[in-house]
């Protein structure tokens, strides 16, 4: 339900916008003065983690060194030993490791450039290490820098810093670290991820990217995929004093870079409660938790940390966007046949209740109740295709908007219980429906004319079903040929035999229901479209397919681009929660005492007594 009603998704980039298949480009690695690209790689491979094979930048790290021969050269007759590493923080955004070599022991610290240049960058963080690198007072120096490392993002390359300390930073006062370079990475987008988010575009999700790279990089990936480029800095949402006008930045952005974990989890948060959108965000690391378990949507993308795993709703197994493009789609479907259903066993068990009501305080002709146990059963059995049944999904978000479905149900019970009284007690007096007399309150009526009105409610239970499940008119949503030979078996050979050998209602008579009831489906299902524009249940265009646009839908401008924005977030707009459904908890409390006052505790799986037990709260944020 929760990913049928979904309009925004807040995606990572690396492993799911991306390949996360990085590679190191030597000839563009950044040297500063007095050192060598050999040299700024051989740092980097020393404070690689040895223990994560699978990081996708120690990956690329280690394969650029194996496969450079100078810096393999250094290696070699340095005697390097890496003895400590402080692992990477998504809080920090940096590694140190310690390595011993021939000289004594260096600390090298690796990650984003501005963290390195001066960890104090974009707020104090809780690094066990602080320090500005030698030179950082120098506004030139750091300008230079910034500039060369905006151009590599600009070009696509995601950046590394690395800078080196000749000594234990641990031991040392005042520890002084250098500036070496910057690594410049390539990680293509997906062949698939342009694509897949136009798919999604044009069913009216909007993907948000929040990343931790560099703005440049962010932007630079946004282009290439088809997403917008306004994105914005992690620390303007820390930094930004005025709520409303943060909220409104979070609404408009297409994306944000240099995020922190809290930043995530703000954006989720404030599109979830403050603008009730029902949002969706993929994360795959331990940093991604808290945004995972705040979306309604939270989806564990291919190859994540099992606390990914379990803060989330949904788990990929395969990468990229394109399973969740599916999601949406079968979702979708799944919605409607539920809506369908739904409405459905409300107005038909409304309409055989009026019906039968009305004819017993009128005319005192009551049904055998063997027969209505009988109708009902025939109505249920026959139903059971409709989980089987051929559903569209719409390019519009469904939300479950009660009050539309109950009015729905009652509009279908009102029609067909007014249409079937107009049948009853006007045409059924016509001399050419033979036998049919449904009495007066003082007598009961005849066996046969029990018969014509039982298999008047069998026939339009039956086939409203056929103008209940299609969002639009009958026609243009074929239904799967189960339900057909469902309800045909059922308002044939066996609900017309048994009125007809039975009830012994005439042939003649059973061809005026029949007639009756398809003259006047076609009828209802006119003034029902009508009527769910009314009461704003239109159905919308349908999505036609399984797969992601062909790549000549791809081709667009920066204005189509613009308007197909503006028309998105309208379709959003009128996607909100109410208020009360953003945020829900269920109760669950014990209904009867076990002995000596204790019973199971749903909480914790133990057994404890009664006035211990906590009620287990369920968060707005969990899947359906």
């Amino acid at each position: 339900q929760d990913i049928a009603s979904m309009s925004i998704l807040c995606s990572d980039k690396t492993g799911t916008l991306t390949t996360a298949k990085m590679s190191i480009i030597k000839e563009r690695i950044y040297a500063a003065e007095d050192f060598t690209q050999a040299e700024v790689l051989l740092h980097a491979y020393l404070s690689a983690n040895p223990d994560k094979k699978d990081d996708p930048i120690d990956r690329a790290i280690v394969q650029a060194f194996n496969e450079d021969t100078k810096a393999k050269e250094i290696f070699a007759t340095g005697n390097y030993k890496q003895t400590g590493l402080i692992g990477f923080n998504p809080n920090v955004k940096r590694v140190v490791a310690f390595v011993s070599y021939d000289q004594g022991i260096k600390t090298i610290a690796k990650g984003l450039p501005a963290k390195i240049m001066d960890t104090s960058a974009g707020g104090e963080d809780d690094g066990e290490l602080q320090w500005k690198v030698d030179g950082a007072e120098n506004e030139d120096y750091v300008t230079n820098i910034e500039k060369i490392d905006r151009s590599l993002s600009s070009s696509g390359y995601k950046t590394i810093a690395i800078a080196v300390c000749e000594e234990d930073a641990r031991n040392a006062k005042k520890p002084v670290f250098r500036f070496i370079g910057l690594l410049p990475m390539l990680d293509p987008p997906r062949e698939d991820t342009k694509l897949t988010i136009k798919s999604l575009h044009d069913a009216n999700i909007s993907v948000k990217m929040i990343t931790g790279d560099h703005v440049s990089v962010g932007k630079e990936t946004a282009r290439l995929v088809g997403l917008g480029v306004n994105i914005h800095p992690g620390e303007s949402i820390r930094t930004n004093m005025n709520e409303m006008a943060k909220k409104e930045m979070i609404w408009e952005a297409d994306g944000f870079a240099a995020v922190l974990p809290s930043d995530k989890r703000e954006v989720v948060m404030t599109l979830r409660d403050h603008f009730g959108i029902v949002t969706g965000m993929t994360g795959d690391g331990v940093n991604d938790a808290p945004a995972l378990s705040a979306a309604q949507v939270g989806i564990a993308v291919e190859g994540a940390t099992d606390a990914a795993k379990n803060a989330a709703d949904l788990i990929l197994t395969e990468p990229g966007l394109s399973p969740i493009y599916g999601a949406v789609i079968e979702s979708r479907r799944i919605f409607a046949r539920i809506k369908s259903y739904v409405v459905y066993r409300i107005a038909a068990s409304l309409t055989m209740v009026l019906e039968l009501s009305l004819l017993i305080f009128i005319s005192g002709c009551a049904i055998n109740p063997l027969f209505v146990i009988i109708l009902a059963l025939l109505n249920d059995v026959s139903m059971i295709p409709v989980a089987y049944d051929r559903a569209d999904a719409t390019k519009k978000p469904q939300l479950p908007r009660t009050w539309n479905l109950i009015i729905l149900s009652i509009f279908f019970a009102l029609f067909h219980t007014a249409a079937a009284m107009v049948f009853f007690y006007g045409i059924g007096s016509n001399q050419r429906i033979n036998n049919f007399d449904l009495g007066s309150l003082s007598q009961t009526c005849l066996l046969d004319s029990e018969g014509f009105v039982w298999l008047h409610l069998v026939l339009s239970t039956e086939i409203m079903i056929f103008s209940v499940r299609s969002p639009s008119f009958f026609f243009q949503s074929m239904p799967s040929y189960l339900l057909v030979l469902s309800v045909l078996f059922t308002i044939g050979p066996i609900g017309s035999v048994i009125a007809r050998y039975y009830y012994n209602v005439p042939g003649a008579n059973i061809g005026w229901i029949w007639l009756f009831n398809f003259v006047y489906f076609v009828i209802l299902d006119f003034i029902k479209v009508g009527f769910k524009a009314m009461i704003g249940d239109t159905a919308g265009e349908v999505i036609k397919g399984d797969g992601i646009v062909d790549e000549k839908d791809t081709e667009t401008n920066d204005v189509k681009e613009v308007l197909e924005k503006k028309m998105r977030y309208q379709v959003h707009s009128d996607s909100v929660l109410a208020p009360d459904e953003r945020n829900h908890s269920i109760i669950m409390t014990p209904k009867r005492k076990w002995c000596c006052n204790w019973h199971p505790n749903t909480v914790s799986g133990f057994v404890a007594p009664i006035n211990s037990v906590l009620p287990l709260q369920k968060p707005a944020s969990s899947g359906v």
